[in-house]
């Protein structure tokens, strides 16, 4: 019952005051509501590139390159003495040496001009294997994706992105259609659905056998890199080993290949936007302690306003360990109030920051994300900012001699 009462004591207190009382919260109210609304960004940015890298099938892949030719050494880049390269035997064993990989993405890359009759643009190709739209989950909107057939014989046939469809055929009919990559004639078989992320739209691409890409343009079998799509997350490190040892038996140099899997991708992508959200959410929070120096200023205030109640309640046998709770339960109570009105300030600026987004950019995935922990460890640090700095001014109370107090006018 006791603290029942000493709650109700400081609900009081901040109807006797109310400009004052008001003042104070505002301090604590902005403060947390800097918090929230800083945090809800900061998780729902890092929710949507978790989301978005899980679509893309990239939570569980393996990514194989070969070592940079270029190095630093001695605060100087030079040109390592040997050179490595991936190629499409590695390809093929590693599909030998582990089953757990559900397909593979070969990759050739490079610029490329496109001319449709007398449209032209520069762009770039990528060469890839059937497996593309299955591993990049990335569908065809018209026509057909790139077949076994095209790999095997390697077929002059592309896949376009929507970007090209629209700039370089003006919304034509592209199917069966030839367009000119580097002066070399393919004919479209498919155009990519459009795909548009964070504001940056990725079908600015032509797609062609990599075989192709090796017999027109680079006259070898060397790839660029490769993607290995695994079967499930469990299986990704068992694919790393795997495909660690096949780089060691068939690479002079295979302890330099760079092999960098998804777990690595999103543990690296998830600890600095962690430590990105800390930072802001700290930030917003030198706030709160200003709201805190604000509380305890008006405890003290408080304090002398009361004087002759506290000689009163001393006088009628109030022990100093009451006057203490009172004071600090009404610091406490201030707080509170403050930071439950910021929860709900800070809540709507994270949705209304969402929404100013979704107004630019209709299709962006951006939500902001308001979770319980971000509002439970609000009101802690709240509470906590409440505690620390209604201390002082209850000890002060709580040791002041009651005759001094009873004189005082």
């Amino acid at each position: 019952m006791i603290l029942v009462e000493v709650i109700a004591v400081g609900l009081a207190q901040l109807r006797a005051n109310k400009l004052r009382s008001f003042l104070t919260l505002l301090g604590i109210m902005i403060g947390v509501a800097a918090v929230i609304g800083i945090v809800s960004l900061g998780e729902g940015l890092q929710r949507t590139l978790m989301d978005r890298f899980a679509q893309s099938g990239g939570a569980t892949t393996v990514l194989i390159s070969p070592p940079p030719q270029w190095v630093f050494k001695d605060g100087r880049r030079v040109r390592r003495p040997w050179t490595e390269f991936l190629t499409t035997d590695d390809l093929q064993a590693f599909h030998e040496e582990t089953a757990r990989i559900r397909t593979a993405l070969p990759r050739v890359s490079g610029g490329a001009q496109l001319q449709y009759g007398k449209t032209t643009m520069n762009s770039s190709f990528e060469g890839t294997s059937e497996s593309f739209n299955e591993g990049h989950t990335w569908p065809v909107e018209m026509g057909r994706p790139l077949t076994t057939d095209d790999v095997r014989y390697a077929r002059k046939v592309c896949m376009i992105g929507y970007k090209i469809y629209k700039d370089l055929f003006q919304r034509r009919e592209p199917l069966g259609e030839e367009i000119k990559v580097n002066g070399e004639r393919y004919t479209v078989v498919g155009v990519l659905e459009e795909r548009v992320r964070f504001g940056s739209n990725e079908g600015d691409k032509v797609y062609i056998p990599y075989t192709t890409a090796q017999k027109r343009y680079t006259g070898n079998r060397q790839l660029i890199d490769i993607t290995l799509f695994v079967e499930s997350l469990e299986a990704v490190d068992e694919v790393e080993a795997a495909v660690r040892r096949v780089l060691r038996r068939r690479h002079e140099h295979g302890e330099e290949f760079k092999v960098n899997t998804s777990r690595q991708e999103i543990e690296n992508a998830d600890r600095t936007l962690t430590i990105t959200k800390m930072v802001g959410g700290g930030i917003a929070g030198i706030s709160l302690l200003v709201g805190g120096i604000g509380i305890m200023n008006i405890m003290l205030v408080s304090v002398t306003e009361r004087t002759r109640e506290i000689g009163v309640r001393k006088a009628l046998g109030a022990k100093p360990g009451h006057l203490l709770l009172q004071f600090v339960a009404e610091a406490v109570v201030l707080s509170l109030v403050g930071g439950l009105l910021g929860i709900a300030l800070g809540t709507g600026f994270g949705h209304g920051i969402d929404q100013l987004i979704h107004s630019f950019n209709p299709d962006s995935p951006f939500a902001s994300v308001v979770s319980l922990q971000s509002i439970l460890w609000a009101l802690l640090f709240a509470s906590s900012v409440g505690l620390f700095f209604g201390i002082y001014p209850a000890f002060k109370a709580a040791r002041m001699d009651p005759v001094e107090a009873l004189r005082y006018e």
